[in-house]
Formats: C-alpha cells, structure tokens, sequence
C-alpha cells in the first residue's frame, strides 16, 4: 500500500514537535520498513504489519495494522518522547491516503524493548500498533 506509506510519512515529518526530536525538519530520519546501516540515532521507523481486505461489503474496504515506532541509543525516556508525539499525530486522526477514504485509526498497542548492541551500548525502542481502515474512493 504506497499510497498508505505516503500518508504516514507525510503526517509524520509534518509534525515539528516529532521532527525536532528526529533530526529536525530539514531532514527527520523517518524510515519505511527499516532504518538503513549505521543510521543516526534518534529515529523513527514505520511498517504495515498485517491485515488486508475486509470482503464484507461490494466496497473495498481495507483493515490493516501499522507498527510505527521510535528508536534511541541515550535513554528509555527519549524513545517515549518520541513515540508520544507519534501518538498525538496518529491516535484518533485521520490521514491523507490518496485513492482511499480514512476512516479509523487508533492506536490498539503499547510496545517497547530494549537491544543490547555487540560495541556494548544499548538501543531503546517504544511505539505502538496502530488500527487503520480504508474505504476505497
């Protein structure tokens, strides 16, 4: 779903308060999938985790889940910054999904871990699983 992809990029490099914490407006590390090698730190990463077509009705409806998390080598606390801003941008919005009609998405998860790195440092990350439905224009 590229137009899906898009819409969540664009709502979350535009918002300043989330972009400021991830590399600034100029350029925000925001990543589709996977944050590439050697990445700078604060981050934040996106992806569609499943779901698909709902087949209840002659519309095309989709119901699909997004995992969008952020990512921190300093602190716990900094992640969490990071993923509250995703939720105030997220939570109980709408987005711009071209072709399609948004209407639901809400956050339904909590999640967060923390990766101990081979050089002995740590990486925190904290985010959410996000409940997106489309109907097709």
């Amino acid at each position: 779903m590229n137009s899906l992809d898009g819409a969540l990029y664009s709502t979350l490099s535009g918002g300043t308060a989330l972009t400021s914490l991830i590399g600034g407006t100029a350029s925000p590390r925001i990543y589709h999938l996977q944050a590439p090698e050697g990445a700078a730190l604060p981050y934040l990463v996106f992806n569609i985790q499943g779901g698909g077509d709902e087949n209840m009705t002659a519309n095309r409806t989709k119901n699909l889940v997004v995992f969008v998390r952020g990512y921190s080598g300093v602190t716990p606390a900094q992640a969490g910054s990071i993923d509250a801003q995703v939720d105030a941008l997220l939570h109980y919005q709408s987005l711009n999904v071209s072709g399609w009609t948004n209407f639901h998405l809400a956050r339904e998860q909590d999640l967060e871990l923390v990766e101990n790195v081979p050089s002995g440092g740590q990486i925190f990350m904290s985010g959410g699983m996000y409940r997106v439905r489309l109907d097709k224009n």
